[in-house]
């Protein structure tokens, strides 16, 4: 007499073929969840950033609060604030100095605006020295850059295509930097988790 089984077809090989394939269909759908987040930021500093140099260069005073509120718009997801918040913002006006001064032919830092936290990063291009930027003989508030032809650190550090800047025009850069680490999920994302745009307009 022989024993009839139940056939059990494919149905126990279906169920261990997707337990194999599911932590490799979650980390790769977490991959293109992250990324798109860390895409999605990038664009927002990158727009910022542009603003920042567009509204500048067409004569915007950083001096006053609604003005940083009106470039801030665009930064509301980053967190950025006024005077602190995760990121800072670096408005600065670069012109050449003249002939005879002492920076002579050097891109220079006239005028500069910070909006955020200026400890979290420090600009790029060049940090003016405390002693002559803000300008201490102009009423506070101010941006200007007190005697940038012959200061030393107002000098910039710039790509050299931007070395011919003809003399008496203004050249306008912003700088955006953010803390994205609250964008780190988990131990395998470490390091620099910062997002940056640098605008010469």
């Amino acid at each position: 007499m022989r024993l009839l089984l139940p056939k059990l077809g494919n149905r126990g090989n279906a169920i261990l073929e997707f337990a194999i394939c599911l932590p490799v269909l979650v980390v790769a759908l977490l991959t293109v969840i992250t990324g798109g987040m860390w895409f999605d930021r990038y664009m927002t500093v990158l727009q910022l950033s542009r603003n920042g140099a567009a509204m500048f260069s067409r004569g915007m005073n950083f001096n006053l609060n609604a003005n940083k509120d009106l470039l801030l718009l665009a930064a509301a997801d980053l967190g950025i604030t006024k005077d602190g918040g995760r990121g800072v913002i670096y408005l600065s006006r670069v012109v050449q100095a003249p002939p005879g001064s002492v920076n002579d032919g050097n891109l220079v830092v006239a005028e500069r605006f910070v909006i955020g936290k200026s400890s979290f990063r420090s600009s790029a291009i060049a940090t003016p020295a405390s002693s002559i930027w803000p300008n201490p003989d102009k009423p506070s508030p101010n941006g200007e850059v007190k005697d940038y032809q012959n200061e030393a650190s107002a000098v910039i550090t710039a790509p050299s295509a931007l070395a011919t800047l003809p003399l008496g025009e203004s050249m306008y850069i912003t700088e955006v930097y953010h803390d994205a680490t609250d964008l780190n999920f988990g131990a395998p994302y470490v390091g620099d988790s910062s997002l940056t745009s640098v605008i010469y307009y």
